[in-house]
């Protein structure tokens, strides 16, 4: 048991150093008049072909044939991972800074850890509702740390942010509560979950924003498109949702956590956008209650 739960901390934590990648690099992206949700129905859309070219690869595309339950499971998750916890998330790039991105949308395992005693029916012990509430006093310190600080933030920007939390927690629940009675096939999930969230994506920028934006694609920001649809979508995503069969759903959202820390430190080194002292602290916070969620997690095997 005590190794299930150490595998599933690896892969989650490694999961969020993929997704930490991803904001500078969409800044980056975004500097260049891309809009993020071209960045996000391309990330989509290489998970599809690479999902697809590992399972011919591998020599077994029957792999592809699931049941009608476990389809509409994989469609489920690619609504709330892809369209609103990756979409909307990148959509909040827009409006807010790194910093304030992340530490909105990792309130998410307040709600995870809510859910979780009524969908996968795990009790989340007293640790862990501590480090919810150490992670509530990060994202406080984080984002000013007073009120005043607040009202300066981007109302949009925060329901964008506000939104991927819904997706977060979603995708967080739902896949642990399958996972728990159900074999799940790594490829085929990224495939049919990657579909089923570009097809939402690309109908929202088709009807809201255009196209116009592709034909300003460089081959430097293609490769970098490429590298976050690599890292980003196929790397960590699979590497989420296995971590979901070893370790309870709440304390995979609170490892998660530590893309913030992740994503501030790189954005500072490739983008020159220099975390705050609060912001420092936020993230010290969150480290905090990483470590907190993991001892619960422990004591709890």
């Amino acid at each position: 048991m005590g190794s299930n739960i150490r595998k599933g901390s690896v892969l989650v934590i490694c999961a969020t150093v993929c997704w930490g990648l991803i904001s500078p690099l969409a800044k980056i992206i975004s500097a260049a008049d891309i809009d993020l949700m071209t960045l996000m129905v391309f990330r989509s859309l290489f998970t599809i072909a690479v999902s697809l070219l590992c399972l011919f690869l591998v020599g077994n595309p029957a792999r592809l044939r699931v049941d009608r339950e476990t389809l509409c499971f994989y469609f489920l998750c690619g609504f709330f991972s892809i369209a609103l916890a990756g979409g909307c998330y990148l959509k909040s790039l827009s409006y807010l800074t790194v910093a304030q991105a992340l530490v909105i949308h990792y309130t998410s395992p307040l709600v995870t850890l809510a859910g979780s005693m009524w969908i996968t029916r795990e009790k989340p012990t007293l640790l862990h509702a501590a480090a919810g509430v150490i992670i509530v006093a990060g994202v406080f310190a984080g984002m000013g740390g007073s009120l005043t600080a607040f009202s300066s933030v981007s109302a949009a920007g925060v329901i964008w942010a506000a939104l991927s939390v819904i997706g977060l927690s979603g995708q967080t629940l739902v896949g642990r509560r399958f996972s728990i009675s159900h074999e799940t096939d790594r490829f085929a999930m990224l495939l049919y979950s990657s579909i089923s969230g570009c097809i939402l994506l690309f109908a929202y920028k088709t009807i809201f924003t255009g196209w116009a934006d592709v034909r300003l694609i460089t081959p430097r920001i293609f490769s970098l498109m490429c590298f976050v649809g690599f890292t980003g979508s196929f790397l960590a995503y699979g590497l989420f949702y296995a971590s979901l069969k070893y370790i309870p759903a709440a304390a995979v959202n609170l490892f998660s956590t530590f893309e913030i820390v992740v994503a501030v430190g790189l954005t500072a080194l490739l983008v020159g956008q220099i975390p705050s002292g609060h912001e420092i602290l936020g993230c010290a916070l969150i480290m905090t209650a990483i470590f907190c969620a993991y001892i619960a997690t422990e004591k709890k095997k």
